[in-house]
C-alpha cells in the first residue's frame, strides 16, 4: 500500500522538479526585451527598417522634438545632446538649424547609430554638418568625446518608456557634467496620474497602455522629481506636450 501511494505521487514531484528546472533555465537565461534586442536591432537594420525601431513618425515626431528645443530657446550657436539619438530622427531636423558641430548623440545601439550617420545624413544632405566623432555607443549614457559644461540643451524622449527608475537615475547622474549651468534636459515619460495604482495597467491613450512592471512603463511625476535629488540637477514639470501617445515632459535645469 505504501508503494502504491509512492507510485501514485511520483509524477506530481516530477512535474514539480521540471517547473524548477524551467523557472531555473528561464532565469539564468532572461528574455530580452525588443527594445534593444542586438540580434533584432541588426535585422531591422539590414533590411532599412531601422525607422520603425525608434517609433515610425518620422517626421512629425522629429519635428516635435525640434520645436520643443526652439521653444525652450535654442539658438544656432547653442550645442545639444540627444540621449537615446537612435537613427537621428531628431537629428536630422535639429542639425540644419545648428551651427556644423553642435548636434551631439549618445545611444547604446550601434547599428543604430551606424544606419542614422550613414544613409539618414546623406539623405538629408547633411553629412558635412556632423562629424561621426559627435555620435557615441554607450550603454551608461556618456559621451566620452564630449566636453565638459559644453552642452546648452538635451533631449531624451521615449527612452524612459523602455527603462527602469535606476536607470534613470544613471542618466542623470551621468549627463549633469555635460550641461552649462542654467541647461536644459528634457525628458519624455508616461505619466501615472497620483489616484491611479502603480500596479495596474494604465491607458496613457486610446492605443497606449502602460505598466509599473514592463515595458512600457509608467512613473508618477514625483517618481521623476525625487530621481533628481542630489544630483544638480532641478526638477520643472511640464505635462503634456503634443506627444501622440500621451507622454508627459520633465524639465530638468543644470543648477
Amino acid at each position: 500500500m505504501v508503494k502504491d501511494d509512492m507510485k501514485e505521487k511520483t509524477p506530481a514531484v516530477e512535474a514539480d522538479l521540471d517547473a524548477d528546472a524551467v523557472s531555473e533555465k528561464s532565469l539564468k537565461r532572461p528574455q530580452q526585451r525588443a527594445f534593444d534586442d542586438p540580434e533584432r536591432i541588426r535585422e531591422f537594420v539590414s533590411k532599412k527598417k531601422h525607422r520603425s525601431l525608434v517609433g515610425m513618425a518620422w517626421d512629425s515626431m522629429g519635428n516635435l522634438q525640434f520645436e520643443l528645443l526652439k521653444n525652450a530657446g535654442m539658438q544656432p550657436e547653442h550645442k545639444v545632446l540627444d540621449v537615446g539619438c537612435g537613427c537621428l530622427r531628431a537629428g536630422v531636423k535639429i542639425i540644419p538649424y545648428l551651427q556644423p558641430n553642435h548636434y551631439y548623440g549618445v545611444d547604446s545601439r550601434q547599428p543604430l547609430i551606424g544606419i542614422g550617420f550613414n544613409r539618414e545624413l546623406k539623405k538629408a544632405e547633411l553629412e558635412t554638418r556632423l562629424s561621426r566623432d559627435n555620435l557615441c555607443v554607450s550603454g551608461v549614457f556618456e559621451h566620452v568625446r564630449l566636453a565638459e559644461g559644453s552642452i546648452d540643451y538635451g533631449l531624451c524622449v521615449g527612452i524612459f518608456t523602455h527603462h527602469n527608475l535606476n536607470q534613470l537615475r544613471m542618466m542623470l547622474e551621468n549627463t549633469v557634467k555635460y550641461f552649462k549651468p542654467g541647461g536644459q534636459l528634457c525628458v519624455s515619460f508616461f505619466e501615472l496620474p497620483e489616484s491611479e495604482p502603480f500596479a495596474k495597467p494604465f491607458a496613457n491613450s486610446e492605443r497606449m497602455k502602460t505598466r509599473g512592471h514592463k515595458v512600457p512603463y509608467h512613473y508618477y511625476r514625483r517618481d521623476l522629481e525625487y530621481m533628481a535629488t542630489g544630483l544638480g540637477w532641478t526638477a520643472h514639470y511640464v505635462g503634456a506636450w503634443g506627444e501622440p501617445d500621451g507622454q508627459s515632459l520633465m524639465r530638468y535645469e543644470k543648477s
